[in-house]
This record gives structure tokens, C-alpha cells and sequence, in this order.
């Protein structure tokens, strides 16, 4: 009775361990999987170029890295300042002294220039596209689109309008 007894209870035991080990694999392959679904390949491989740049100190966007994309889309200083929630001479003073943005602002200025390259494929003119952003329009509630940039709602309708332009339907 006793070595009979004495196997069942290990092969029990044995169960019990694979199950945990079953239940951990596919814990990790679940949340694996949920983060992939979750975003597209194009999207997680810019994000690895964004984490790979070395324009980023930690989750800070150097000055320079700023200049380059400002200048790249030659759009209006008080548009970046507008998003950002500051005065173009503080913007322009914090460029000077070449301090780098917090990670809030990092993440709005990032978002701003994802809209700002999107309206420059949708113009393809930064006059034209300069002009659009300061005008108002009854589709965005008769808001100009500049203004609608300095929140995350009002940069998703902005794109969502620049999409509309894209495809012919506005």
C-alpha cells in the first residue's frame, strides 16, 4: 500500500507542476500576444526607431533633434509654441539655452510633427499647409486647426480632417 500511495501523490505532484508551468508559458505568450495585436508591425517598428534614435536622452527630445524637425516642416514657431502651451519667446528661450522638452512635452511635440508631415503629404506646400491650419472650419466646429493642436483630441480630429482632404471626402 505505502509505495503505491507514495506514487500517486508524486505523480499528483508532477501534474500540479506542469500545470503551473503550462498556465505560466501561456500567461507570458497571452501578454505577448496582446501587446502585438494591439499594435500594427509598421507602428512597433517606429517605435523601435524612435527608442533607437539618439535624439532621445531617456524620454527627452533634445533641441537639436526640435530644430531639425522644425525646420524640416517650416511651419509658424507659434504653432509648436501653441502646442506645447507656452509663448514663442519661451520656446525660443528654452532652444537657446538648449534645454531639453520633459517627456509630456516630448510627447506633444511628436504628436504635432506626425500631423505636420501628414498635412505636408496632404498639401504638399507648407504655405498652403500653413494656411489651412490658420483657418477656420465648420467641419472641426468652426475651430482653426491650429488651436485644435494643443490637446490629444484635438490633434486626432485634425488628422482625421487632414484624411478626409487625403481621400475627397470633406
Amino acid at each position: 500500500h505505502y509505495p503505491l500511495r507514495r506514487q500517486r501523490q508524486m505523480c499528483i505532484r508532477d501534474r500540479k507542476k506542469r500545470s503551473a508551468a503550462k498556465k505560466a508559458v501561456a500567461s507570458k505568450t497571452t501578454r505577448r500576444t496582446a501587446v502585438s495585436a494591439k499594435y500594427s508591425t509598421k507602428a512597433l517598428h517606429g517605435i523601435s526607431q524612435l527608442l533607437a534614435s539618439k535624439s532621445f536622452s531617456g524620454s527627452h527630445l533634445t533641441v537639436t533633434k526640435f530644430k531639425g524637425i522644425a525646420k524640416d516642416l517650416d511651419v509658424d514657431m507659434g504653432i509648436w509654441s501653441g502646442s506645447l502651451h507656452m509663448s514663442a519667446a519661451t520656446l525660443t528661450k528654452r532652444i537657446e539655452k538648449k534645454t531639453a522638452f520633459d517627456p509630456l512635452e516630448t510627447d506633444r511635440l511628436l504628436a504635432v510633427q506626425q500631423v505636420l508631415k501628414r498635412g505636408m503629404d496632404v498639401f504638399e506646400d507648407a504655405d498652403d499647409l500653413e494656411e489651412w491650419l490658420k483657418e477656420k472650419h465648420a467641419l472641426l466646429g468652426n475651430e482653426r486647426p491650429k488651436d485644435l493642436l494643443r490637446s490629444t483630441w484635438g490633434i486626432g480630429l485634425v488628422m482625421m480632417e487632414l484624411g478626409r482632404i487625403e481621400h475627397g471626402v470633406y
